[in-house]
């Protein structure tokens, strides 16, 4: 354990005191991190174009056709829109859960708030390895998508009732 003589901290609880915010929706991740001299400072974004896509840029084949599973007797068309957005969510889901195991596996972060719509919020959670999880210490089921940064501090520190 190294001593940094100058403030009396070590290197540990400089690590430990290592708070990540991210702010992340189905095509875009934020993330920002408590530094030394500023709160909710900008780390990265991570962009993920195919959510951005339409149904036809998706899937340009029609969609199929099958029977209710209930009767066997009533034909319906397969929803694949909503297959294949929830399949691109999920892909960007596992590229933020990604960036997070190596981020902590770098000591960049210890502790973690996770800002997402519901539904995201659910698929990146069942994608984060059990460390990451445990790293988690707050969730906020809501979409910040537009604003300044400190527009952005403002409503999560006001949500998470912390001191922006």
């Amino acid at each position: 354990m190294q001593v940094n003589h100058s403030n009396g901290l070590n290197s540990y609880d400089l690590r430990n005191n290592k708070k990540w915010y991210v702010l992340a929706n189905r095509t875009d991740a934020v993330i920002y991190k408590d530094a030394a001299r500023a709160k909710f400072e900008f780390v990265e974004r991570l962009s993920h174009s195919p959510g951005r896509l339409t149904e036809s840029q998706l899937n340009s084949d029609r969609p199929g056709r099958g029977n209710s599973s209930a009767t066997r007797s009533i034909r319906h068309s397969l929803d694949r829109h909503h297959q294949h957005h929830e399949n691109e969510a999920k892909s960007f889901a596992r590229k933020i859960a990604s960036t997070l195991e190596k981020a902590q596996s770098e000591e960049r972060f210890a502790k973690i708030v996770l800002v997402a719509e519901p539904h995201f919020l659910g698929l990146l959670k069942a994608v984060l390895s059990r460390s990451v999880k445990q790293s988690i210490q707050h969730t906020l089921p809501k979409e910040y998508r537009q604003g300044s940064d400190r527009q952005l501090r403002s409503l999560v520190f006001n949500a998470i009732g912390a001191e922006a």
